[in-house]
């Protein structure tokens, strides 16, 4: 079992958590990674640093800790040629270290850049269509262009590739997004708080070939249970409530949070006092099939949980 970090970069400032990497990375932890957002999901206090930005800097703060975004939809807010040509860029810069992930996007982040938010099967499409696009990019020799239903342009040629073969992981809550990991994808992406998350993501994706690592990330903090049960209420409790994912406004999306219990906070997200809590956590999702666990960090004292982490988590997994 493999355990990494996503730093999210929603509470602080983009400085902050280059400090944080150098402390995932001395702690042993497997992978850092940065949420991609134009808008957090919460109003007060939030933050929503320019992954793209961040990242290099976070590579060249670190040794040899792979670093990914978590995740990017290749499409709105990107062309997918932009993304190829960024993640070929930055390969090249940091060989073998960079993690691509990415999905069909969220409302709350594409809406700036989209007339109407298409549904999913037609986000599915254009998805597709941009890892068709990114993967010709990074291993054609020649000039090529692009006539398909999301996406058309005239031949261009890659004069930017990557140094190493790159590897995509991708976002998936239920079997339809499953079957197109499994598909077009080498690695899947998914929530532990999904229901039902084994039989229709991760069986989903087994028993339609995929054959990569199958990750699995919550949002969770080490410490005072009580003290993060309020943070995660003023925060990313928004995400408990599928109706949300409708909302692109963060003020509602806080808002509409302000009742969640403790027990519904603490059911749905890792909120650790003990290693052994996180270590049961871990237990519960190999038993799922998963081969590595993400935890999107919402401790307040970060530092302290890693270097707990390196001495009496990591060594036991």
């Amino acid at each position: 079992m493999e355990m990494s970090i996503d730093l999210g970069g929603m509470y602080r400032s983009p400085g902050y958590y280059l400090d944080r990497a150098e402390s995932v990375e001395r702690a042993g932890f497997d992978a850092v990674w940065f949420g991609d957002h134009i808008q957090p999901w919460f109003h007060k206090d939030g933050h929503a640093p320019f992954a793209w930005s961040w990242l290099p800097l976070a590579l060249e703060r670190t040794t040899s800790i792979p670093t990914g975004v978590f995740v990017t939809p290749p499409m709105y807010r990107y062309h997918p040629l932009v993304v190829a040509n960024a993640v070929a860029t930055i390969d090249d810069l940091f060989p073998g270290r960079f993690r691509l992930g990415v999905g069909t996007g969220e409302l709350m982040n594409e809406h700036p850049f989209v007339d109407e938010w298409p549904d999913w099967s037609d986000r599915a499409g254009a998805l597709v269509e941009s890892l068709d696009i990114m993967r010709t990019y990074w291993e054609s020799d020649e000039f090529f262009d692009y006539d398909g239903r999301y996406f058309q342009f005239d031949p261009v040629y890659p004069y930017q590739q990557p140094s190493t073969e790159l590897d995509v992981y991708c976002s998936a809550t239920g079997p339809s997004s499953a079957r197109l990991a499994a598909d077009h994808a080498d690695h899947l992406i998914t929530l532990a708080n999904v229901p039902d998350v084994k039989a229709r993501v991760i069986d989903t994706y087994r028993d339609n070939g995929g054959d990569g690592d199958v990750i699995m990330q919550t949002v969770g903090g080490f410490g005072d249970r009580e003290r993060l049960t309020e943070r995660v209420r003023n925060s990313f409790a928004s995400t408990l409530y599928p109706e949300n994912f409708d909302e692109t406004d963060p003020r509602v999306l806080q808002e509409s949070a302000e009742g969640a219990t403790d027990e519904e906070i603490q059911e749905a997200f890792l909120l650790a006092e003990t290693p052994a809590d996180v270590l049961d956590w871990v237990t519960t999702q190999e038993q799922k099939g998963v081969d590595h666990v993400v935890i999107t960090d919402v401790s307040y004292e970060q530092d302290e949980f890693y270097r707990i982490a390196g001495e009496e988590i990591l060594p036991s997994l």
